[in-house]
């Protein structure tokens, strides 16, 4: 199991309302991508617990929800289904099996659909005894309002670079690796972990990079011929989006750390990029919007 590594001052508030008896009901963790929000909420239920968090599914009062896959299509669903939050409200309402906290986690709770939110709703307006709930979100915008107004937000920011190589020289990675995976990651903890697990992960985000900044210049045709393969899989549409999501992270990425585009080029093209992330997830053909990014790329 890793330590966390960065949001000190979150795990720091969590140890104080624990010590005082003052959690809340529900808690809605914004920030990107394996930047820890889930790490952090599974480290706070493994304390309400006394336990690791890498144990938590030996407890009975703990329940982790998320997208699941259509194991005879072998697709992943599209939503978060009111029936996995049938099952959780009803996990909830029973009485704690150790006598203390029941916890869960919703795991990407923007993918939950309006029928979710709506049968989790009532169970955020009416808390039951020692409940506590995590939503993990990328965004908080994508969640109804009636749901975020009975969440107490926290929102995670990427860490420093100084810490973050730091813990990971902590983890036994070299000065220098651990200084490249830092920078490069952008203050994304999970990121440059799985680099110091799996090289040949960092080594296809870096050709991912190298791709982006090779668009800027080359006519329209061409930087359709380069992204060509990013819509080769037919067959499980969820997932395809999921890295094509990915990958329009490390263009940002790549925009932020290339010297060839200027101030309002940066800003003009990262926006397009942002809008993209967010309309991805809406029934729209995702080539249609990668095409607008490269028609914003110079």
């Amino acid at each position: 199991m890793h330590p966390i590594i960065g949001h000190n001052k979150i795990l720091s508030f969590f140890d104080s309302v624990i010590a005082n008896g003052t959690l809340t009901h529900a808690y809605c963790f914004v920030g990107p991508k394996s930047v820890g929000r889930k790490t952090v909420a599974r480290e706070v239920a493994g304390k309400l617990f006394h336990v690791q968090r890498d144990r938590l599914e030996t407890i009975a009062d703990f329940l982790e929800v998320t997208q699941e896959r259509d194991e005879k299509k072998d697709k992943t669903k599209k939503d978060i289904s009111i029936e996995q939050i049938h099952r959780l409200t009803a996990f909830l309402s029973q009485s704690p099996m150790l006598g203390g906290y029941k916890v869960a986690i919703i795991d990407g709770a923007e993918k939950m659909n309006a029928a979710s939110t709506n049968a989790l709703l009532k169970t955020l307006e009416e808390p039951r005894g020692k409940t506590i709930l995590f939503l993990i979100s990328e965004d908080e915008k994508l969640l109804p309002a009636t749901i975020l107004s009975r969440c107490q937000l926290m929102y995670f920011q990427p860490v420093q670079a100084e810490a973050l190589k730091e813990g990971l020289m902590a983890e036994g990675v070299e000065a220098e690796t651990a200084e490249r995976f830092s920078k490069e990651s952008g203050g994304i903890p999970g990121r440059a972990i799985e680099w110091k697990e799996d090289v040949e992960k960092y080594e296809m985000y870096i050709k991912e990079k190298e791709r982006f900044q090779s668009l800027r210049g080359k006519p329209f045709y061409a930087k359709l011929q380069a992204v060509e393969d990013l819509f080769g899989d037919k067959t499980d549409h969820i997932a395809a989006r999921e890295q094509l999501l990915y990958l329009l992270g490390i263009w940002q990425m790549a925009l932020r750390d290339s010297g060839e585009f200027s101030q309002n080029e940066s800003l003009s093209v990262y926006n397009v990029i942002q809008e993209t992330k967010r309309r991805l997830k809406e029934n729209i053909h995702p080539r249609l919007l990668v095409e607008q990014i490269l028609l914003t790329i110079p």
